[in-house]
């Protein structure tokens, strides 16, 4: 084996260990946290885990061999990151970061099998915990703002809408390794399971995505040439368009008395009236601002934080990351989506899609669980991949004449 090559595969493999150590501590943060130790600026052992993943995600990136305009690309990114967290205090984004850059020559199959296997793993371990220790904390009864007490189901989380969102993640990342070997009743199986864990739950948001992505799967599978027609990567751009369009403006600029303001508010259970609050206090910042952005005692932030926290992800993100992020975000997004639907990596576009869709409507899913690092690594190595190509194309002509 050549040197490259071990190179490689060493640094493929502390990749893929970091990524379960990874999720592996997103999984069990939950319970743990949650129902242990009941401190959110706590230091916690589980958290140990999130330490060595990273230091697996820094040794990946020193073993990766990387051209001198990713080099460049990638320096200006970090010095990016580094002035958001200074002023906003919130590290998920810069370590989400680390992780795209890490991500380089790595097959995303294998992690996404990683990500299924020690998603199962952790919550069969959750369920078990609760129903031993806390199964008067099976249900929340509470409004949660439709305008009536809900009973919900969260079971070994702090939020039912958590709870299917980690559902969301075990299916989505099953159906992008395993959607060739599906039969047809094995997605109405997961359909009707979604539905009847939506029963529980009653997490609107996670059961239209959960749906909509079982769906898209169960196309590709028997009507693939759907997706190859140019007409059907337009629609999906001119929605994603039309979705951070309308998230901004009613986020920042529409009346909070507009009819339509109050019926799609409400639709969204609140997410509009919370941005625009975040907005009334922080404005536009360039580089963020830790209003509306940090979850209190979430993840490994371990500050207390009063206040709002916005439901909206792409509002979530000019908050904490400002307009320059937010764009460079967007703009790899429809770059991400245009390249693999040239390629004909259909199964990736939808995996890139329906992650963006949860990403612009959820709360927790910009920070939660990172699914989002390694789907939106894909974005943003098609772009570096582009512009390698086109500097190979004209290096070739050049060559020829």
């Amino acid at each position: 084996m050549k040197i490259e090559d071990k190179r490689q595969f060493i640094g493929e493999l502390f990749f893929l260990l970091g990524t379960i150590l990874y999720i592996t501590y997103y999984f069990f943060y939950i319970a743990y946290y949650w129902y242990v130790e009941k401190d959110p600026t706590k230091q916690i052992p589980i958290q140990r885990l999130f330490y060595i993943s990273v230091v697996c995600f820094i040794i990946k990136l020193i073993l990766t061999k990387y051209q001198l305009k990713e080099v460049i690309i990638g320096a200006i990114g970090a010095v990016l990151m580094y002035m958001c967290w200074k002023n906003s205090g919130g590290i998920d984004y810069p370590i989400n970061y680390l992780i795209i850059l890490a991500m380089k020559n790595v097959d995303l199959k294998k992690v996404m099998k990683a990500v299924f296997c020690c998603g199962v793993i952790a919550l069969i371990y959750g369920f078990t915990w609760f129903f031993v220790n806390a199964p008067d904390q099976l249900t929340r009864i509470k409004d949660y703002g439709r305008g009536l007490v809900e009973v919900r189901y969260k079971f070994c989380t702090w939020h039912a809408n958590t709870m299917h969102l980690m559902v969301f993640i075990l299916i989505i990342s099953f159906l992008y390794v395993f959607y060739k070997k599906l039969e047809w009743w094995a997605y109405i199986t997961l359909l009707y399971f979604n539905y009847e864990f939506f029963q529980l739950t009653k997490s609107r948001t996670e059961f239209y995505c959960t749906t909509i992505a079982i769906i898209a799967y169960a196309i590709l599978k028997y009507g693939k040439k759907i997706y190859e027609l140019k007409i059907s990567v337009l629609l999906i751009e001119l929605a994603n368009l039309a979705v951070i369009l309308m998230s901004l403006y009613y986020g920042i600029y529409a009346d909070m008395t507009d009819a339509n303001f109050i019926k799609l508010d409400s639709l969204l259970t609140g997410r509009f009236s919370v941005a625009r609050y975040c907005f009334l206090q922080a404005k536009i910042p360039l580089f963020g601002s830790n209003i509306g952005g940090r979850v209190c005692g979430y993840g490994i932030y371990m500050q207390a934080n009063d206040g709002y926290v916005t439901e909206l992800g792409n509002v979530r993100t000019l908050l904490e990351y400002g307009p320059i992020v937010l764009v460079l975000f967007c703009a790899l997004l429809f770059i991400g989506i245009w390249v693999l639907h040239k390629k004909g990596y259909f199964d990736a576009m939808i995996l890139l899609e329906i992650v963006f869709i949860v990403w612009s409507v959820e709360a927790y899913f910009p920070a939660a669980y990172n699914l989002k690092a390694f789907v939106f690594g894909l974005a943003f190595y098609q772009f570096m991949e582009l512009c390698i190509c086109k500097r190979r194309k004209k290096a070739n002509i050049e060559q020829r004449v």
